[in-house]
């Protein structure tokens, strides 16, 4: 699980945000996962798709807070994967931070473009989200995250760098996709 470069995120249908996670275009999910209902901290909860065991968790830092971050935690050994938190500048254009489990930043998940994002914002939600996952400076693409044009959100994920966990770049996809509302 988590060995590959290629994912691919859906969402099902139903009540509140569910999704299962696919790998390298596999037929089966190897998670799946729900939000977590009438909290006041948001709490996502990722389950093996094969045994129904409980593998990662995420859960917000803070209640309702623009600022908060999303930790993200390995519920096997209960050790940290890392954080998704949200740029408080990009309102208009999608921008996540990344932290590795130290809390340093590791990557950036950004929107492709202003425009686009305006037309999403302001026009119409059917254009599909894109977006880039840089290093913290922006010189380096580690890979991208985009939609698929489909009933409900599905997403693919292309990592090109071995260096940033695929756990984090997977889950934080969801949790963007589930406080996006997207």
């Amino acid at each position: 699980m988590f060995d590959s470069n290629a994912y691919e995120v859906r969402q099902k249908f139903g009540i509140g945000n569910k999704y299962d996670i696919y790998e390298n275009s596999g037929s089966e999910p190897i998670l799946t996962s729900k939000q977590k209902k009438l909290r006041l901290k948001e709490d996502f909860r990722f389950t093996d798709a094969e045994t129904g065991e409980e593998r990662i968790r995420v859960r917000a830092s803070q209640i309702l807070d623009v600022n908060a971050a999303y930790d993200i935690v390995d519920s096997q050994t209960d050790e940290p994967i890392g954080a998704v938190k949200r740029r408080v500048s990009s309102f208009l254009k999608h921008e996540y931070e990344l932290h590795d489990a130290d809390g340093n930043v590791v990557a950036l998940v950004k929107e492709d473009n202003h425009l686009m994002a305006a037309i999403r914002r302001l026009v119409t939600t059917l254009l599909p989200f894109s977006y880039s996952v840089t290093s913290p400076d922006g010189s380096e693409v580690y890979g991208t995250i985009s939609e698929q044009f489909s009933f409900r959100d599905r997403y693919s994920i292309s990592l090109t760098s071995g260096d940033l966990d695929p756990r984090l770049v997977v889950v934080g996809s969801v949790v963007i996709d589930a406080i996006e509302d997207n």
